[in-house]
């Protein structure tokens, strides 16, 4: 009886998966963001295992598009995603905030792009946004947010998690539409202010939320 619960659990633990895209911005004033994430990814992912979730991660870096900034879909080993999450850990530490212009920036474009990774298709597809500006309502690509909201659908994306500054009203009217018509989500605050060790700080702490967030949304 106790092995057969014993392997019941097994199982259900195998069906928790998770496939983890980050669509990071990485302009000029992202640096402490990129540093704080090299930082915090192995407690992120450590947190989630131990819920039972098996996580693997991907990650894709974007600036401005109409400012011929092409975003990057980072690879391991040829593969999107990894389990391995010191080779993660080790892209984010070679990532370097700059460029990007003025506001705003291309995170539709970026997020479309999200869309068309090579989820597998047992797990949960969550997107992962982390950004401190506000889209460009008509990228180079995604003229529309209703284009957007299709792809989420389509993909399909399960989890979306804008990571932002919650305060910004042209964020929450975008960002926040997006898991609101599409899938499950939540808008987390990325924090503000010119004390760099506070809005680390703060940031790493919404990290820790997140991890835990997405291992009790993911069934």
């Amino acid at each position: 009886m106790l092995a057969a619960l014993r392997s019941r659990a097994e199982q259900l633990q195998q069906k928790r998966q998770a496939d983890i895209l980050f669509v990071f911005d990485c302009t000029a004033s992202m640096q402490g963001e990129i540093d704080t994430l090299k930082d915090t990814i192995i407690a992120f992912a450590e947190s989630i295992q131990r819920d039972g979730v098996r996580a693997r991660v991907g990650l894709i870096e974007y600036r401005d598009r109409l400012i011929n900034e092409e975003h990057t879909v980072h690879r391991f080993g040829g593969e999107v995603f990894t389990q391995d999450v010191a080779a993660f850990r080790h892209i984010v530490g070679n990532l370097r905030a700059s460029g990007g212009g003025d506001e705003p920036e291309s995170a539709y474009d970026a997020l479309l792009e999200a869309t068309r990774q090579p989820f597998h298709p047992e797990s949960q597809h969550v997107l992962v946004l982390i950004t401190d500006a506000p889209p460009h309502q008509k990228d180079r690509e995604v003229q529309s947010i209703d284009t957007l909201i299709e792809a989420f659908r389509q993909a399909p994306i399960h989890q979306f998690y804008p990571v932002i500054n919650t305060r910004d009203v042209r964020c929450q009217q975008t960002y926040l539409r997006l898991y609101e018509s599409s899938c499950r989500g939540a808008a987390f605050d990325m924090g503000k202010g010119e004390d760099f060790k506070e809005r680390a700080a703060h940031f790493q702490r919404t990290l820790m939320q997140l991890g835990k967030t997405i291992s009790t949304a993911t069934r």
